[in-house]
C-alpha cells in the first residue's frame, strides 16, 4: 500500500469517529499517528528507487590517417586520467582512420548519423570536414592538432574561436625554428627538398615562413607539388642528386608517406626532418614540434570542459607544447655525428 492511500484511509476513520467519546477519537489519533511513522520507517528501510544510470557520452572521432593514431591514444588516456571509463561513461565511434585526407567527408557524415555527442577531429583535413556537417546543429568539434585553424576557416580567432569549435593548434613558427634545428645537426646543409601538397591549408601557410627562415640561413630550397598519392610517389623516385636534406611540412597527405621518405633517407644518407616526435622514433633523422600522445591529453582537458559545461566557442584554441626528438640509429645509418650539445636539448632520442 502506498503512503498516501494509507493517510486516506486515516482520514475518512477518523472522520467517522469524531461523534464518538473525545478520548476514544484522541487515542485512535495516537494510534494512527504511530502506525504512521512504523509505515515511514519501513519505507525508508527498503529503500528509494535507483535513477537510471546516465547514458554514456558519446564520442565521434574523424582522422586524417594512420600516423594519427598516437594522438588518439593520448587522448584516450587524458580522458581516463579525468575519470572518464571508456564503455560506461564514454563511448567512442571510430571505425579507423580515412584511407586518405581527402576521404573524411563521408565519415563526418556518418558521425552525425549516428547521433554523437561531440566530434573529435584529428588533422586539418578531418576539422573542416567536422565543421562542414555540424552546420546547423548544436554539435561541438574539438580539433587537434591543426596548425592555421583561422585560415583554415575553422575558428574566427585563436582567442575567440566562435561558433561551436575549439581545439590545440601548432602553429606554423616551430618550422621556422626546425629548419634552424637541421642546420645544426646537419651542417653542410645547403639544399633541402621540400615535397608539398598545395591543396592542403597547412603546408601552403607554412612554406612562406620556411622560406624567410631559410633566406635567413643560406639555404636553398627545391620544393616539389604533390597534389595527389602518384605525385608524392613520383617525388619520393625523383629527390634531385644535389639536395642535402629532406624537410617535411605539416602536411595530411605527405606525411602519410612517412615509411617510404624514411626509406629514401636512409637510402641516400639524407637527413630528414619532421614536426612529430613518433616519425622519429619511425626512422626520421630528427623531429622538432608536437609530441602526439601530448597534444592529444591537452585536447581531453579542453573536452571535458565541454561536457561539465563549457561552450566552445568561451575556450580559447590552446597550442601545444614542443620537443625536440633525435634517431641516433638513423644518423648512424646515414654516417651522421650528432654532438652532445644537441643531444642534452632533446627530450627524446632514439638508439635503437
Amino acid at each position: 500500500m502506498a503512503y498516501n492511500e494509507f493517510c486516506l484511509i486515516k482520514h475518512k476513520l477518523v472522520e467517522r469517529l469524531t461523534t464518538m467519546r473525545p478520548f476514544a477519537t484522541s487515542t485512535l489519533n495516537r494510534l494512527f499517528t504511530l502506525i504512521s511513522l512504523l509505515f515511514c520507517l519501513a519505507l525508508i528501510s527498503c529503500g528509494t528507487p535507483t535513477p537510471p544510470p546516465r547514458p554514456a557520452f558519446v564520442m565521434g572521432v574523424v582522422s586524417n590517417g594512420k600516423n594519427l593514431d598516437p594522438v588518439l591514444a593520448g587522448f584516450k588516456a587524458g580522458m581516463a586520467d579525468l575519470g572518464y571509463v571508456e564503455g560506461k561513461t564514454i563511448t567512442y565511434v571510430y571505425n579507423g582512420p580515412a584511407a586518405s585526407p581527402d576521404k573524411v567527408d563521408p565519415i563526418a557524415e556518418d558521425l552525425m548519423k549516428a547521433k554523437v555527442d561531440l566530434i573529435l577531429a584529428l588533422g586539418t583535413e578531418s576539422a573542416k570536414a567536422a565543421y562542414k556537417v555540424i552546420n546547423g546543429t548544436t554539435v561541438p568539434v574539438v580539433f587537434v592538432p591543426v596548425g592555421n585553424p583561422v585560415k583554415a576557416g575553422i575558428v574566427q580567432s585563436i582567442q575567440n574561436p566562435g561558433g561551436n569549435v575549439t581545439g590545440i593548434t601548432t602553429g606554423l613558427e616551430y618550422h621556422a625554428q626546425r629548419l634552424e634545428w637541421l642546420k645544426k645537426i646537419a651542417p653542410n646543409t645547403k639544399r633541402v627538398y621540400v615535397p608539398y601538397n598545395p591543396g592542403d591549408a597547412n603546408p601552403t601557410s607554412t612554406l612562406p615562413i620556411v622560406k624567410e627562415a631559410a633566406a635567413k640561413l643560406g639555404i636553398d630550397l627545391v620544393v616539389r607539388e604533390t597534389s595527389t598519392n602518384d605525385d608524392v610517389t613520383a617525388a619520393i623516385d625523383n629527390i634531385p642528386d644535389d639536395v642535402d636534406s629532406i624537410f617535411m611540412l605539416a602536411d595530411a597527405l605527405v606525411n602519410s608517406r612517412l615509411s617510404d621518405f624514411v626509406k629514401v633517407s636512409l637510402q641516400r644518407k639524407l637527413p630528414l626532418s619532421t614536426h612529430i616526435t613518433s616519425m622519429t622514433t619511425s626512422g626520421a633523422l630528427f623531429s622538432y614540434g608536437f609530441d602526439q600522445s601530448a597534444a592529444g591529453k591537452q585536447a581531453a582537458r579542453l573536452v571535458d570542459k565541454i561536457i561539465k559545461g563549457a561552450k566552445p566557442s568561451d575556450l580559447p584554441v590552446e597550442t601545444s607544447e614542443f620537443f625536440l626528438a633525435v634517431n641516433l640509429k638513423t644518423a648512424n645509418a646515414i654516417g651522421l655525428n650528432i654532438g652532445d650539445d644537441i643531444l642534452r636539448q632533446a627530450t627524446t632520442i632514439v638508439r635503437e
